[in-house]
């Protein structure tokens, strides 16, 4: 998972987390089946740890092609080499189709599915044990139970759906570095540039850090507005705005822009992660993803009790998770769902 652009290490002050407590996570309301979901995180995990070039990697790849090919679905590879990492970037993805499957335009989900690399760097502190069940195994299973509901829906969506389980997105030196992160969606993008489909996605939705026991989605400054204000109304139908956009708070976002003007940088806030390589493409882009709060020694001036912080360390299993935590992402996408598609079908 990304790094927040340029405060990934600032500490937020005091804010009142405790009138700010979650409800219960309702995850059920909808066709998404967070146990289902659930056997395919338990799935990824048992490969281990699956950074991008790794052997466990590919078998993820091969269990996931798998599960999509077996809901009768035909799913695609996209495995361009990387010339400066020397590795085979392993995209995976497969279209539900639409009115028009060949001419048609796109609605696009992805999410990677690569962990952190946590072996051979330098401080021993960033070597550990790490299976990502939050971070590169919740999302990517969420994915998959989106295609075996989506492939029966009934209507079907004009548009056509494509789901896209993404390569190496983490940052291969520990610290967030640019150029060594985020290969797989700027391959992808560049891969569809090249075969004139990009012109086609117009809308990209990624999901990242899915199924903590008590899930949220965060603001994020990089996303665009109008899909962000999308996925807010698909909370409130679904009884949930309490865990829609809460995070940063406004006290927090201005926090983040005085930093800035102090560091003498633009007030700019935001996550950096796939979501942003198709923004670069021009593909409108929103990212739906469990953040804040989640960095151990963020928020060192009040308690954190509040929420598990789990991000990039070993505490990142599947004891961290809950079934229903996956399940309420994916009944929040199936209910912005309609909203989606007008969004889609209305951009030329």
């Amino acid at each position: 998972m990304a790094a927040r652009i340029f405060l990934s290490r600032f500490l937020f002050p005091a804010s009142s987390l405790a009138a700010l407590m979650l409800t219960a996570c309702s995850g059920s309301q909808g066709p998404i089946d967070g146990s289902k979901a659930m056997t395919h995180v338990q799935a990824m995990v048992g490969f281990g740890p699956r950074p991008f070039g790794s052997d466990a990697l590919a078998k993820t790849t091969e269990y996931l092609f798998a599960a999509v090919d077996k809901l009768g679905l035909k799913p695609k590879r996209h495995e361009p080499l990387h010339e400066k990492e020397k590795k085979t970037i392993r995209n995976l993805y497969v279209q539900i189709d639409g009115d028009d499957p060949v001419n048609g335009p796109i609605l696009m989900f992805g999410a990677h599915y690569d962990t952190k690399l946590t072996s051979g760097h330098n401080d021993a502190a960033h070597n550990f044990p790490f299976v990502g069940a939050i971070d590169g195994g919740g999302a990517p299973a969420v994915l998959l139970e989106l295609a075996r509901v989506l492939k029966d829906r009934t209507p079907k969506l004009k548009c056509n759906v494509w789901l896209y389980w993404i390569d190496a997105e983490e940052s291969l030196d520990w610290t967030w570095n640019d150029e060594r992160a985020l290969l797989g969606s700027k391959a992808f993008c560049a891969m569809l540039s090249a075969t004139k489909v990009l012109s086609r996605v117009k809308a990209f939705v990624l999901l990242d850090l899915i199924g903590s026991k008590d899930i949220k989605i965060d603001k994020d400054g990089n996303s665009e507005s109008r899909l962000q204000d999308i996925f807010s109304r698909a909370g409130t139908a679904m009884g949930v705005a309490d865990r829609v956009g809460k995070f940063p708070t406004e006290l927090e976002i201005e926090q983040i822009k005085a930093y800035a003007r102090r560091q003498g940088q633009p007030e700019k806030w935001g996550i950096t992660d796939d979501h942003n390589t198709f923004t670069r493409f021009g593909v409108p882009s929103v990212l739906l993803i469990d953040f804040e709060r989640r960095i151990p020694g963020r928020q060192q001036t009040h308690p954190t009790t509040d929420f598990h912080q789990w991000w990039h360390t070993a505490e990142d299993t599947l004891d961290a998770m809950d079934a229903d935590s996956l399940a309420f992402a994916g009944n929040l996408v199936m209910t912005a769902l309609p909203e989606l598609e007008t969004f889609v079908l209305g951009r030329k």
